[in-house]
């Protein structure tokens, strides 16, 4: 019924970022390009989850807006023109676009995200991706996350990474805190 290709495609969606994002980079810079595939797993990656609104989102127009995006993004001086394209191809949002170019250029993007915004001490609105804009993310959130990988001697995907892992455990070191006061 299933065979070991089965057994490959499942864990490429179930670890996408180790199995199958991991070589967008490579792949960009060969001239290569993401699929539909490519771009429904990152969206299910980054959202709660995929809706059938989602179809639009993979249309052939806008997977070339897509991909010519991502093209952009590598060209210095073009990066805010580029997310501002990803912007606008429905259901895709900022957070969605530096995702998508953060897989694809992991040196020069990092993904903008509450929890990460949380740990910087952002607090109210400010921590509500869709009020940030493209400029924004490049005048005040990059730089904090670069400032993070200077600090840390570390790769800015690691920087990202290690900011999401702790947001996460101050929020379980708040509810084992809680947990401990019901006591």
């Amino acid at each position: 019924m299933y065979n070991n290709d089965d057994l490959k495609t499942g864990l490429d969606f179930y670890f996408p970022e180790q199995k199958v994002f991991s070589k967008f980079p490579e792949r960009i810079s060969n001239g290569g390009h993401l699929d539909q595939t490519d771009v429904l797993l990152i969206l299910k990656w980054k959202l709660p989850f995929v809706k059938v609104s989602n179809v639009r989102t993979i249309d052939e127009e806008n997977l070339l807006k897509i991909n010519g995006a991502i093209l952009e993004a590598d060209k210095v001086g073009k990066e805010i023109y580029a997310l501002n394209i990803l912007v606008g191809v429905p259901g895709i949002k900022l957070a969605t676009a530096t995702a998508i170019l953060t897989l694809c250029y992991p040196d020069k993007f990092t993904i903008i995200d509450v929890r990460v915004l949380l740990l910087l001490d952002y607090k109210g609105d400010d921590v509500k991706t869709e009020k940030w804009s493209t400029n924004e993310y490049f005048d005040e959130f990059l730089p904090q996350v670069k400032a993070k990988q200077k600090q840390w001697g570390c790769s800015l995907r690691d920087a990202d990474r290690a900011l999401w892992g702790l947001s996460v455990k101050k929020r379980f070191d708040a509810l084992i805190d809680q947990a401990s006061q019901i006591r």
